[in-house]
């Protein structure tokens, strides 16, 4: 729920999606998952190579470089290059897994969902490309999977959710209308329907209506939504309008137009009194008032008044605040600058390093979010890698 500058449409909720005609892309490069490996993207030539956290190149620029800011994540040491067809790579950018697979995605937890050739199933591979869990889970529209987090990966089936170990079998049977992953132990879901979902959290349309086959009509109540711990046991009576995920033991909900903080047992711990908030991190949470954002401590007092236009969540303990316009910086946690100068573009930090676009001497300094001068820079604001992406 965090403010994160994407570079198609002008939206600003994080997300990485393509839906129909609809697309969108992060403004810059950083990993997204909080298990991928310590290894950053650099682009020299339209090829891919890899930097470690002190600057070292790791995977020199050989890799095919398929465009947007998404995605080239390592994770237990291996890279997906085939646009999710299941090939391979390691930190030498040596192909280690190229089994004809029809699909194959990021890794996570040890594990990648794959698909093999002439199937319409769905299993997990290791990191040899063995299969752990044989396919035996429906594709769209019978049924989908997503990969594990938090020791369980979602499976629908037959149009309810349900969560399976990394035996494969259902640890929690599917009887959910829709079901996230598991966050700090807890996972969204909703429980009761038919209804209708929209998900603020998109930049490209993502709504429609639980049980699948229901037709979405205007006379639909929309979803309400709880959450079910790693038995899945549904934490209260309670429903909310809207949920983020748990972080730090709260989870933001939206009671009618405003958001507040539960903790595990579903008792609303910080009163619903904002217009957006994110999940707590790094001690802190994101929230926004009168179109300005601030952050908040685990009682709800403000650490950080709203003041900002633009602002991110805290990550490595700073946090990329600014103006779209004239340019963004980092602060700590006590709202003070805490790198000089402004930057084009900024990501949160992730493992040590942050990636950034410099701000150019030109007064013309809109050309695209994907060319220019950028670098990697440590907490001090040291650049430990810089490169360039066309003319400038």
């Amino acid at each position: 729920m965090a403010r994160r500058l994407i570079s198609v449409l002008c939206a600003y909720w994080l997300t990485f999606a393509s839906v129909y005609a609809c697309e969108s892309d992060y403004s810059i490069w950083i990993q997204r998952s909080p298990t991928a490996d310590p290894l950053f993207r650099f682009i020299k030539n339209g090829k891919m190579g890899f930097i470690d956290q002190t600057g070292k190149v790791v995977v020199p620029p050989v890799l095919k470089y398929w465009g947007g800011n998404g995605g080239a994540e390592f994770h237990d040491g291996l890279l997906e290059i085939g646009v999710s067809h299941g090939v391979y790579v390691d930190r030498s950018a040596n192909t280690v897994i190229d089994k004809g697979f029809f699909r194959g995605w990021d890794f996570s937890e040890g594990l990648a969902v794959a698909m093999p050739k002439d199937s319409k199933k769905w299993g997990y591979i290791n990191t040899s490309g063995e299969w752990v869990i044989d396919p035996r889970f429906d594709t769209y529209p019978n049924g989908y999977v997503s990969p594990f987090r938090g020791g369980f990966a979602e499976i629908e089936v037959a149009g309810k959710i349900g969560y399976i170990d990394r035996t494969g079998a259902f640890a929690i049977a599917p009887r959910f209308l829709k079901g996230e992953s598991f966050f700090d132990g807890f996972a969204r879901v909703v429980v009761e329907g038919p209804c209708s979902y929209s998900n603020p959290e998109s930049v490209c349309p993502d709504s429609g209506a639980v049980p699948n086959g229901t037709k979405q009509d205007a006379r639909l109540p929309s979803c309400k939504y709880t959450f079910v711990n790693r038995s899945g046991k549904i934490i209260s009576d309670d429903r909310y309008d809207y949920a983020g995920h748990f972080a730090e033991g709260l989870a933001p909900v939206r009671v009618g137009e405003r958001w507040g903080y539960i903790d595990k047992t579903g008792k609303i711990v910080i009163a619903p009194k904002f217009d957006k908030a994110a999940p707590f991190s790094d001690g802190v949470a994101l929230v926004s008032a009168n179109e300005l954002y601030g952050y908040i401590d685990h009682t709800g007092k403000y650490v950080i008044a709203p003041r900002f236009t633009y602002a991110e969540d805290f990550s490595g303990g700073l946090a990329v605040v600014g103006s779209l316009d004239s340019g963004v910086w980092y602060i700590d946690s006590k709202g003070k600058q805490a790198i000089a100068g402004k930057f084009a573009i900024a990501s949160g930090f992730f493992k040590g390093l942050a990636h950034v676009r410099l701000k150019s001497a030109s007064t013309d300094d809109v050309e695209t979010f994907s060319s220019g001068k950028f670098a990697y820079i440590d907490r001090t604001g040291r650049r430990v890698f810089t490169y360039t992406i066309g003319d400038k």
